[in-house]
């Protein structure tokens, strides 16, 4: 039997693309679950989006969760396999290339609580 979940109030972040890439790091500040980080785009784009854990141990334990090239896409969610339990002070970071100079980048973190 699956335990329930206590969703979290969504992080978001928002970027246009023609100005600058997008790099945000979330901050939680408490344990969490990561359920899943969702990237709309106003227009069909190719880049590289980034998701990666920001460690509370520090940079030497910071991971790749997933990178993605996008080849004229306009959605993207990454989904952890399995349970993606973080501690305080973990923090989840974004980061998407603006290459081409198009659109604008949509993000959406999804979390409960521990």
């Amino acid at each position: 039997m699956k335990t329930a979940h206590n969703l979290k109030t969504d992080k978001t972040a928002t970027q246009d693309l023609s100005s600058d890439s997008l790099t945000y790091t979330t901050d939680y500040g408490r344990k969490f679950k990561l359920e899943q980080v969702q990237v709309h785009f106003n227009a069909a784009v190719s880049e590289t989006i980034t998701i990666t854990l920001d460690s509370a141990q520090g940079a030497n334990y910071d991971t790749v969760l997933q990178e993605v090239t996008l080849v004229a896409e306009t959605d993207f969610v990454y989904r952890p396999q399995g349970e993606a339990n973080y501690q305080a002070g973990d923090e989840i970071k974004i980061e998407c290339t603006n290459a081409n100079l198009t659109g604008s980048c949509f993000a959406t973190f999804k979390t409960s609580e521990m």
